[in-house]
């Protein structure tokens, strides 16, 4: 039986109904757009034979769930810095260089400089651009919730009732987190890089299996990252079982997991104690605190990780598991023969626009007009 809707991510419950389904157009949308892909202006992109939309398909007896996990750490910033301290103080710079899909913001004892408390957020923007345009107050409410009561509507809202995603409270290391802001940490990058992915190639008789050929010729993504590569690798591997894939409902970025295996806790005690979910399920946790309880009689900057005193958050993302769940059916049935080439723009297609159209991804502009919701006017 195919799926009736997509749920919001991590089964979140802050949408009226009427939202709750818009949501489900708007993702279906997307999943629609991922398998169409782009035939008019790139050679080798489309069909995209087999991906496909839950909620249009019927799920076979044999369908499979894949849980798909990269490191949180930015590997971009990894591979161009000389040393992990400068890794780290790098990556907790700015925002932008966290490109893993998880983001983070560092709280600190402004006596001693020391880390007290590190939050970090997986949740897609888009999700926030939509309950802004539909519902600002509820908006207001969660900021006051995780990030700080000291929010104010004017914080995130410019005169004209539009939301900014990088406000005051959102745009740093340093003064919260409370959802993606990296321009390719987002939902519809998620997709279209499921769809892409997707596609099994065979170039000069020879299908493609390893993570960077496979991106390389796909180019669904950035091939330096933790992220793409492995995501790809894995939607293909699925694929290349002649099986259909898509994304598992609710479409999202989750945490998987945090290993703290050799930490150095003062007080000998296990550091996943100091590991919290705070927002979604258990099983599809978007975001995450890691703070050490004030009756320990220490802090977060008192723990070791591999003999090293936590002086960054970057440490601990170092540690953490991202996630996507993709899912798979139909094992051995699909027929459909492997493209013989690697997306190109058409010849047609100006070079001026080449660099645009490679890396042309789902927008959110199409979310604010769904159902004709409008944002209503500011108190």
């Amino acid at each position: 039986m195919a799926l009736s809707h997509f749920d919001p991510p991590a089964f979140l419950d802050d949408f009226t109904q009427e939202q709750k389904d818009a949501w489900s157009e708007w993702i279906s949308q997307q999943i629609d757009a991922a398998i169409a892909g782009d035939p008019n202006g790139l050679e080798f992109d489309a069909p995209r034979a087999q991906f496909f939309n839950a909620t249009k398909v019927d799920f076979a007896a044999d369908m499979a769930t894949l849980d798909i996990e990269w490191t949180a750490f930015p590997r971009n910033v990894q591979i161009s810095s000389i040393s992990d301290r400068q890794r780290w103080r790098r990556a907790e710079s700015s925002r932008d260089l966290q490109d893993e899909y998880c983001e983070w913001s560092v709280e600190r004892d402004p006596n001693t400089e020391k880390i007290t408390r590190v939050t970090f957020t997986c949740e897609g923007p888009e999700y926030w651009q939509f309950l802004a345009a539909t519902s600002p107050q509820k908006v207001l409410e969660l900021y006051k919730q995780f990030v700080s009561q000291s929010v104010q509507l004017s914080d995130l809202f410019s005169t004209n009732g539009r939301y900014n995603p990088r406000n005051v409270w959102n745009n740093s290391s340093t003064n919260g987190a409370m959802h993606l802001i990296q321009p390719n940490n987002t939902l519809g990058a998620e997709i279209e890089l499921a769809g892409g992915s997707s596609v099994v190639r065979s170039i000069n008789g020879q299908l493609l299996t390893g993570e960077r050929e496979l991106i390389d010729c796909g180019k669904y993504g950035g091939r330096e990252r933790h992220s793409d590569p492995r995501i790809g690798s894995e939607v293909n591997s699925l694929t290349r079982q002649k099986a259909d894939v898509t994304l598992a409902n609710p479409v999202g970025l989750y945490f998987s997991k945090l290993i703290t295996a050799g930490w150095e806790v003062p007080n000998g005690e296990d550091a996943q104690n100091f590991w919290k979910y705070v927002r979604g399920t258990a099983s599809h946790p978007v975001r995450a605190v890691f703070e050490v309880p004030s009756d320990r009689g220490f802090v977060v900057g008192d723990i070791k990780i591999d003999g090293r005193d936590i002086e960054f958050g970057a440490q601990i993302a170092d540690k953490i598991k991202i996630k996507l769940i993709g899912v798979a059916h139909k094992f051995g049935q699909n027929a459909v023969a492997p493209m013989t080439g690697c997306r190109r723009v058409r010849q047609q297609v100006s070079e001026s626009i080449e660099a645009v159209v490679l890396q042309k991804k789902p927008t959110v502009s199409s979310i604010l007009s769904l159902r004709a919701v409008t944002a209503p006017a500011r108190h």
